[in-house]
């Protein structure tokens, strides 16, 4: 049997395989750490391709296994073995870089951060970029400001700049720099918006697990760029046209849409585990709502993600 046509059951039987040395304690395991691991897919795709025998494919897939598992902790560390230190000038190795790092334990402490930006009734467009790392975001309920933005843990501090463009209000935040390794356990981020503006949203971030319930804010257009990830996003039915683009590594990804909105769906991935609720396969990767031509609202989504299950509710 060709190496292709065991691919992806290869890659469960990889999983498969850390979790069972999990449960024996030879190693430290907890779900989220699965998502750590998604470039195994690119390495398995990789194999698969190579111009040579399958015999030579399958002496390289269990060489990487056998070194995933061997490193396992490693591997899923957020945490650096080599780098450069620009204060000395010199390399310095991952047991050099904890004892330095004790020096500023307070910066990796558990922390609160609130950020605001002011509402200003003249801005009728508002544009949220949002840079993140990996963690849990949570973006719904309304504010009396245009944003409040709140993060709980210890990756660090976010940093907030505005800027006014023609009517339009841009709000940026993203982590600050840090000087060392960036090492946490915790980033819970809560944000709110303000419902008069018309928004346009920006989210680039690592393996992430995002809830977005948007049904109360009127959304021109929201792109996110992820990694491994797990995506839950309510839209509502209040801008007549909402166009959302989706670029993730394997994910899973749940919408909700409204009955009464017109919904073209474009899905560009492949091994897609797919259950659109109410729409009819047009082409290939083409899908429409049953209500797509009388609908008033329309709501446009390209998806182009890897490995992923995608689930489409109507409510």
């Amino acid at each position: 049997m060709k190496y292709g046509h065991l691919f992806w059951a290869i890659l469960l039987i990889a999983i498969g395989c850390l979790i069972l040395i999990s449960n024996f304690g030879w190693i430290d395991f907890h779900w989220s750490t699965v998502w750590r691991l998604w470039p195994l897919i690119l390495i398995f795709w990789g194999i698969a391709i190579l111009p040579i025998r399958d015999l030579v494919k399958y002496v390289l897939l269990v060489g990487v296994i056998l070194f995933t598992i061997l490193f396992f902790n490693r591997l899923t560390a957020p945490s650096d073995w080599f780098r450069w230190h620009d204060g000395n000038n010199e390399w310095r190795f991952g047991d050099e870089w904890d004892r330095e790092g004790d020096e500023n334990a307070s910066s990796r402490n558990m922390e609160s951060q609130s950020l605001t930006v002011p509402f200003d009734t003249l801005s009728a467009k508002a544009e949220l970029i949002l840079e993140a790392a990996a963690g849990d975001f949570r973006l719904e309920g309304l504010t009396q400001e245009l944003i409040s933005f709140s993060k709980e843990g210890n990756v660090g501090n976010y940093s907030l700049t505005t800027e006014d463009d023609a009517g339009k209000k841009k709000v940026r935040i993203h982590l600050d720099k840090s000087d060392g390794p960036r090492k946490y356990t915790r980033n819970e981020v809560e944000i709110r918006l303000n419902q008069k503006p018309v928004w346009d949203l920006s989210l680039d971030i690592g393996a992430a697990a995002i809830n977005m319930d948007l049904k109360d804010y009127l959304v021109d257009t929201i792109d996110i760029t992820a990694g491994a990830s797990s995506i839950d996003l309510t839209l509502g039915n209040k801008n007549p046209v909402t166009r959302v683009t989706f670029n993730a590594g394997a994910s899973s990804l749940n919408i909700r849409l409204p009955k009464e909105a017109a919904c073209e769906v474009k899905s560009e991935s492949f091994l897609v585990s797919r259950d659109f609720e109410g729409f009819t396969k047009k082409g290939s990767g083409l899908y429409q709502s049953e209500n797509y031509a009388a609908g008033k609202n329309k709501i446009f989504i390209d998806i182009q993600t890897a490995v992923s299950s995608i689930t489409i509710e109507r409510y």
